[in-house]
């Protein structure tokens, strides 16, 4: 895992087709993200290997993203309370049967939680984020290689 800096720019390895409505979605949002929320997203890829961060500005609580090391985003901590996934498509009926909410603003099959709610405890709900991070990490290896499917 490792921590691109900030700027005001995507990383060049994130312009990719895979991520043209979420880069137009932040580019015309610049959405915030509570600090909660970022922690929660690092603490949910921390299994996984390749993984980096983008901020355009950490410092100031701007969204924070991770994509693989092929510049696919697969995740994302939005807002006050929201964590959003990229999900393969047989995930979803899941992922809204556990409270997700469809985000489509950022393409398809993205998937919002808060994951505050409903109220569990810090053990169940980090698993519950690592689960579907987890999911959207394997999903966005398989958009950046379609071959290796």
């Amino acid at each position: 895992m490792s921590l691109s800096q900030t700027g005001h720019e995507f990383d060049a390895v994130m312009v990719r087709k895979e991520n043209t409505a979420l880069i137009l979605y932040l580019q015309k949002e610049r959405p915030s993200a509570q600090a909660d929320m970022v922690e929660l997203l690092v603490k949910s890829v921390d299994t996984l290997a390749d993984v980096t961060f983008f901020s355009p500005d950490s410092d100031n609580f701007a969204y924070h993203l991770a994509h693989t090391r092929g510049g696919v985003v697969f995740a994302a901590a939005l807002g006050l309370s929201a964590l959003v996934f990229r999900l393969p498509k047989q995930a979803l009926s899941g992922a809204l049967a556990k409270g997700g909410e469809m985000f489509n603003e950022l393409g398809e099959n993205w998937i919002m939680f808060n994951p505050f709610w409903p109220e569990r405890d810090d053990v169940h709900r980090l698993q519950e984020m690592q689960h579907w991070c987890r999911l959207a990490y394997h999903h966005a290896l398989a958009l950046e290689n379609p071959a290796a499917e």
